[in-house]
């Protein structure tokens, strides 16, 4: 009797389970909050291996060495977490494990999922898709960042040695912490009565949690709803927040949105003006070359023609035009010194060196320009510009 039925072997029926688990949707792509035990690194091969457990039931966890090698923390046995994977049967011993490819510390897992669910929700309603131009010339900079961080210091410190004719508006606000959002979105709200070519919202680097602020949801609309262009300088290199695809263009770090506003120095400016006038006067050359020529053709075909009448028409015909060429130089001159005398007066109007004539001074310490009382200390020793020269002074109070 026991030779009629009919039997399968360990190897199918492990076969069949993994087959069953690998077709469920769910268990393909899914986050598992857990607690690590018996964590262990394979040294030869790079693999993690550790189980994942709740109060009432455990898992295998295997991460494999490629993405092993991007966990940004030390796991130890008892850490709570959060994994992203699938889960799997291992044949061998018909054991279901999960088989990791990202591993969060719980608090920053939260964070990185929240992250993914609000960068979903704005992309599918189109707000990283709709960017707008910067200004080609801008005069006026609104900076959104905290008074006190180094980064802001950077960007001014940037601005005024690249080019100190661009004006600088700060709009101070918190930028990490719980009261940092509606702070931001609230800074966004004020610049928009600034008049402002373009706004720099951002800070410096730091930890998932430092950043959080700049993926919230809220302050990602208020910054796509700016009237202004806005630039996103959040963090370094790395670092990469909701806000960086809201604005409508990112820069790494706020040195180089700095730059970014800046795109032609004080000197460039005045090597453009330069460059403009030998133009304009290689222009006005070449086209006294070709009236040149031309006026000598019509005094040969005059020649040529012998008889008297014929010269004498050819002699009128060549004044008459002779004097349209005059008309026509003259007014391309006139044309083109209009427009050199815009271009030089609109070049001397944004001279911070004309400012020194209305009896304002420049003051400088260790090269660097003073732009606040806070910026010297007494007994520094100052360089002051006036209209008429310079000379050295010391700061003997506060």
């Amino acid at each position: 009797m026991i030779n009629e039925i009919e039997t399968v072997s360990v190897t199918n029926v492990n076969r069949r389970l993994s087959l069953l688990v690998g077709s469920d949707k769910v268990l393909k792509d899914l986050y598992i909050t857990g607690e690590i035990s018996n964590y262990k690194l394979h040294t030869p091969s790079g693999h993690v291996y550790f189980t994942l457990k709740d109060e009432r039931a455990s898992i295998k966890c295997v991460m494999f060495k490629r993405y092993a090698s991007g966990i940004s923390f030390s796991p130890k046995d008892g850490m709570s977490v959060i994994v992203h994977g699938s889960v799997g049967v291992y044949e061998d011993t018909g054991a279901n494990q999960v088989y990791a490819v990202e591993l969060f510390e719980e608090g920053s897992g939260h964070l990185y999922l929240n992250y993914l669910k609000v960068k979903e929700e704005l992309e599918k309603g189109g707000y990283f898709s709709q960017k707008r131009k910067l200004p080609e010339v801008i005069r006026t900079v609104c900076i959104i960042t905290s008074e006190k961080a180094a980064a802001l210091q950077d960007m001014l410190n940037i601005i005024g040695e690249r080019c100190p004719i661009v004006k600088v508006i700060l709009i101070p606000a918190a930028v990490q912490g719980d009261t940092a959002p509606q702070s931001l979105i609230s800074a966004i709200k004020r610049a928009q009565d600034t008049a402002a070519d373009v706004i720099i919202i951002g800070r410096g680097g730091g930890s998932s949690e430092d950043l959080s602020a700049f993926n919230d949801k809220q302050l990602a609309i208020a910054l796509f709803s700016s009237k202004i262009p806005t630039i996103s300088a959040v963090g370094h290199e790395t670092d990469f927040s909701i806000t960086d695809m809201v604005a409508d263009e990112t820069v790494p770090t706020p040195s180089a949105a700095a730059v970014r506003v800046t795109p032609y120095t004080t000197d460039e400016m005045y090597q453009s003006l330069d460059n403009t006038v030998y133009a304009i006067k290689t222009v006005f050359s070449r086209l006294a070359e070709g009236y040149s020529s031309k006026l000598e053709s019509y005094e040969r075909s005059v020649t040529a023609l012998s008889p008297v009448n014929k010269l004498r028409f050819a002699e009128n015909e060549l004044a008459l035009k002779e004097r349209a060429v005059n008309n026509s130089v003259l007014r391309i001159i006139e044309r083109c010194s209009s427009s050199l005398d815009k271009t030089a007066n609109y070049i001397s109007a944004l001279n911070p060196m004309n400012i020194l004539t209305r009896g304002y001074s420049i003051v400088k310490r260790g090269g660097k320009t003073v732009t606040s009382p806070d910026n010297v200390s007494v007994g520094d020793k100052i360089d002051i510009t006036t209209k008429d020269g310079n000379f050295a002074a010391r700061v003997i109070d506060e």
